[in-house]
């Protein structure tokens, strides 16, 4: 596993038109996996990468998805789903960059991660979010947002392909800051109800002396970044039917009935904390 910083390039910057066309024309898509997917072509044009998974990792609370894209369909489980569920606090990696960017002296500033699948010591968070998805190694990038807020963009390599050479790290290390960026700006002018972090809810479920359950918390999370119902059962790993079951219950306890009544309130939360959003 190797953690480190970009640094300013002065090699010339390897993106074609197109694919900056196509990396600018993302950022505003109201398509959560078009960023991703653009990411992913962008990368592709010289690394074989399997896929691409785009995050939010808030200062407390669990990370949302934000967007996942793959180079060929699978009929496998999303690990992406199944990592924020249950596996992301096993990701030792994850906490070790963290550490990294938080103590890094600009808010701007962009960490990088490569790491193999046999550098994870659990086999169970391994298996679900590698072995199981098929793919081998994870290159991430990392940036910092405001209140200790942070973005990963997690590539993945197929496990049928060799490791990644130097001459693939060194060529996903000059595309780092622009994608970082591209995610920062996607991050920026989302909705505002997607850029939410888990306190919002929290806050809301405080005010309103409920408790959520964790299935029916994860639910309303997933609704509050404008995942459908079956997107949202997908990405946990469950069925549609227990999906409405979960939303259902969950809109009872907040006094709510829409998708729209919870942005609403999530919005007035927003606004009441304003340095949230980039």
């Amino acid at each position: 596993m190797r953690i480190w910083k970009t640094n300013p390039q002065s090699q010339k910057f390897p993106i074609s038109q197109s694919g900056l066309f196509q990396l600018l024309a993302a950022i505003t898509n109201d398509d959560p996996k078009m960023l991703p997917q653009a990411i992913l072509d962008l990368v592709r044009s010289e690394v074989d990468m399997l896929n691409c998974a785009l995050f939010l990792l808030p200062a407390t609370g669990q990370p949302l998805l934000l967007g996942h894209a793959e180079s060929r369909p699978s009929s496998a489980p999303s690990a992406s789903g199944a990592y924020v569920e249950q596996y992301y606090r096993r990701d030792i990696a994850l906490q070790e960059v963290l550490r990294h960017n938080n103590s890094a002296s600009k808010s701007d500033s962009t960490i990088l991660l490569h790491q193999s699948a046999h550098d994870i010591i659990d086999p169970a968070y391994r298996n679900a979010c590698y072995d199981n998805a098929g793919t081998t190694q994870r290159f991430g990038i990392f940036r910092r947002l405001k209140g200790n807020n942070n973005l990963f963009i997690g590539i993945y390599r197929s496990s049928c392909a060799q490791a990644l050479s130097p001459a693939d790290l060194h060529y996903l290390e000059l595309l780092a800051d622009c994608l970082g960026e591209a995610a920062v700006q996607r991050y920026s002018v989302m909705p505002q109800a997607y850029s939410l972090s888990a306190n919002k809810l929290d806050l809301i479920q405080s005010e309103l002396k409920t408790k959520l359950s964790k299935r029916e918390y994860d639910l309303i999370l997933h609704i509050a970044r404008g995942l459908t119902i079956p997107a949202a059962s997908k990405a946990m790993g469950i069925k549609a039917a227990s999906a409405v079951t979960y939303r259902n219950r969950g809109f009872a306890k907040l006094n709510i009935r829409t998708q729209q009544e919870l942005f609403a309130k999530l919005i007035e939360r927003a606004e009441a904390a304003p340095d949230f959003i980039m």
